[in-house]
């Protein structure tokens, strides 16, 4: 997690195409290294086509261009693909935490960050298997007493609002019958004492490799001014 954030922050830090195009590199060995190379570069289809529609409408609408391939700037071009290789590494960066890190492990540390986050954490990452079940099974029963669920962009807004009702009431009712459960069972009325956990040399390797990765931005970032 403090990896993951070094990097997101270094990422939004970086001003220059060669240094993202340097980190997502970075990022593009260690998924080869942990074997995660081609679901990171499938979870890259998601973003495609933000990423293309980025760069046309960069490349044919900004205003700073001064150079022109015929409709299109060289310099909207270059700012479109500056956004594009960010947006990139934002992804790949989750991409590789997720894929990394099981959802345990992320409770385990919000919980010692602090403990309503990780009972908020826990309760986010179950409730978001059961809204899409909600939904799917709410889909289902609205199909089933006649509901079709193509058509024009106003009437498919209609249909996903009608979807969409029941699962909020439900979820809302779920959340409450959960913070009901809570307080009866006690929850807040004492704080238990955090056990402590023994630094493994790869949490130290996470902490360093994350420091480094902020410094050499910042470096970087100061040589360029």
């Amino acid at each position: 997690m403090f990896l993951a954030a070094c990097g997101i922050l270094a990422v939004i830090l970086t001003p220059t195409i060669p240094g993202l195009g340097a980190q997502l590199l970075v990022l593009l060995a260690a998924a080869t290294a942990t074997e995660l190379l081609m679901p990171l570069v499938r979870s890259w289809r998601g973003v495609a086509w933000v990423s293309l529609s980025l760069l046309v409408i960069y490349s044919w609408a900004y205003p700073g261009s001064t150079d022109h391939v015929w409709i299109f700037g060289v310099q909207g071009f270059l700012v479109g693909l500056l956004i594009v290789i960010r947006l990139l590494g934002f992804v790949s960066v989750m991409y590789l935490l997720l894929l990394s890190t099981g959802p345990l492990a992320i409770i385990r540390w919000a919980g010692d960050v602090n403990e309503d986050l990780g009972i908020m954490v826990s309760l986010t990452l179950s409730v978001l298997p059961v809204m899409k079940q909600q939904m799917d099974t709410t889909i289902q029963a609205q199909q089933a007493r006649g509901m079709a669920m193509g058509g024009n962009l106003v009437r498919k807004m209609r249909v996903y609002l009608a979807v969409l009702i029941p699962v909020i009431v439900k979820s809302l009712v779920r959340a409450y019958g959960m913070a009901v459960l809570l307080h009866v069972r006690g929850y807040g009325s004492s704080r238990r004492v955090k056990p402590q956990r023994k630094v493994t040399s790869g949490a130290v390797a996470c902490y360093a490799g994350g420091v480094l990765w902020i410094v050499a931005v910042a470096a970087t970032r100061l040589v360029l001014r």
